[in-house]
């Protein structure tokens, strides 16, 4: 409950900031970008490590994040230093609500996706909008990664599950030639 109320406060406060500078969308595409910086297990324990002083995780991240924006950069260092970092989906997908709501896009849906490699904002756009065709209502892609599935995807929408993982698949055929 805590991470929802701090993540859409965030999400709030980057929205009126950004509104106020005419970059609503760039910083979508800038949160959006962030989350996937934040997908890197190595970089992710790193920033993690207590041990690692804050001001070489700043370095480091700056490094990694060199086309954010101070922006962005900035929150990227308030997370770090909240150890919040595994908000900023949730952060991502309350800001992208709030642009949806601010174009009178009333009912966007979230998809969770599961995939067994990370996916490019190409593609997460690409799911977005074949989803959003199917289920006839905007839906917002927030993807996670699982090597376990082996490959394909699994999405996840309110109450409904569409399996297209190679793992399950395989269970599948198992089973049938039992």
């Amino acid at each position: 409950m805590a991470n929802n109320i701090y993540s859409k406060e965030l999400a709030k406060g980057l929205f009126e900031a950004a509104g106020k500078e005419g970059r609503t969308v760039k910083w979508l595409g800038e949160l959006r970008l962030l989350a996937d910086l934040l997908q890197d297990k190595a970089l992710l324990e790193k920033i993690a490590n207590k041990n690692i002083a804050m001001e070489k995780k700043t370095v480091l991240l700056a490094e990694r994040g060199s086309e954010l924006s101070p922006e962005m950069t900035s929150l990227l260092n308030l997370l770090v230093e909240k150890q919040k970092v595994d908000y900023i989906n949730a952060i991502s997908i309350e800001y992208q609500r709030l642009i949806d709501q601010q174009h009178g896009i009333e009912g966007t849906r979230i998809a969770n996706v599961v995939t067994a490699v990370e996916l490019d904002e190409a593609a997460r756009l690409d799911i977005g909008k074949q989803l959003t065709k199917m289920f006839e209502k905007p839906v917002v892609v927030e993807s996670r990664v699982d090597p376990e599935i082996l490959g394909g995807m699994i999405i996840r929408i309110g109450d409904k599950l569409i399996d297209g993982s190679v793992r399950t698949k395989l269970q599948t055929i198992s089973k049938e030639l039992v």
